[in-house]
């Protein structure tokens, strides 16, 4: 059973406005789109192991969570949780094409592209170590006796892995029903527990890991973010206000609630509050009225009167 299903990280849709309004000739542009493609490879490989989970969820008493932060006693962040009836599996997704090579000594991941580049990144071992032992010290605070394990997973055929034998298994997703099954089948004998139990406390101390406005987190002034609202269709024109909505003159269709995609983005890029002036110049309007409707449309949290109100725009 799916207990806490995939959700795309915040992050993405953060860096994916960013994109869209920084010019390309910004010194940050080409880092900001390369951890864009990062970040949506390795969403987009946790989803595919969700979804071969979900199957084996209906044979096999197992619940699964999905992007789990705990933040005390040890601040760890998993891809993916496995309660199965006698121990907890941690998943550490590794969406990563080429020929990869798990080098033991010292611990390295070192990949090289068909056109020769070689590139070389902290082994996935050294990560699932702490996050095995931050889950377990979590256990420990709460008294509950549990084993801990985990294994690293490839999600796709796009990555030849040459493996020196490790302190953890290293699969490939097509690997991990029958791995999982096994386990289960090789752990009875040990004490069982209800998974619901775990997954219920995993789930009471979870919280949301808040990113700050990415101006903030590059150091990117604010003045260097493109105002207006631009299209959800094409991401490159911006829209005009035309018959109480919002046109595109390149693909030539309306959008009534284009405005909140860019009030959105200027709460994940520059603040989580705004003020009707300021709106009115970042969504480049003449009319601070419609601005603040806009506004007020988007969210009814506020603070202060008239023209000194303020509106928080997170969560929204």
């Amino acid at each position: 059973m799916i207990l806490k299903p995939f959700e795309q990280a915040t992050m993405i849709e953060g860096l994916r406005a960013l994109v869209q309004r920084l010019d390309p000739s910004h010194p940050l542009s080409l880092k900001i789109s390369k951890e864009l493609q990062q970040l949506e490879a390795g969403d987009f490989g946790e989803q595919s192991i969700i979804r071969a989970l979900q199957k084996l969820s209906q044979s096999l008493e197992i619940s699964i969570l999905h992007n789990i932060t705990l933040f005390e006693p040890v601040p760890i962040q998993l891809d993916v949780v496995v309660i199965t009836p006698n121990s907890v599996v941690v998943i550490e997704s590794k969406n990563i094409r080429g020929n990869i090579e798990l080098k033991r000594s010292p611990r390295q991941m070192v990949r090289v592209l068909e056109n020769g580049d070689k590139h070389i990144f902290n082994h996935p071992e050294i990560q699932l170590e702490e996050f095995i032992f931050g889950l377990s010290t979590f256990f420990k605070q709460h008294k509950v006796q549990v084993e801990v394990i985990g294994i690293i997973v490839f999600p796709f055929n796009n990555a030849e892995v040459y493996y020196e034998e490790g302190k953890y298994p290293v699969i490939m997703s097509r690997e991990l029903t029958h791995f999982l099954r096994q386990h289960i089948n090789n752990s009875k004998s040990q004490k069982m527990f209800p998974t619901a139990k775990i997954a219920n406390l995993l789930l009471k101390y979870h919280r949301v890991f808040q990113t700050p406005p990415l101006c903030i987190h590059y150091k990117i002034d604010p003045q260097d973010i493109k105002k207006g609202i631009f299209c959800r269709h094409c991401h490159q024109s911006k829209l005009i206000r035309q018959k109480q909505s919002w046109f595109c003159p390149k693909c030539e269709i309306y959008d009534k609630t284009a405005s909140n995609q860019a009030l959105r983005d200027y709460c994940l890029l520059i603040d989580e509050k705004i003020n009707t002036e300021t709106a009115r110049c970042f969504l480049e309007l003449s009319n601070r009225h419609l601005a603040k409707r806009i506004i007020q449309k988007y969210t009814n949290k506020k603070e202060g009167d008239n023209n000194q109100t303020i509106y928080y725009l997170k969560n929204m």
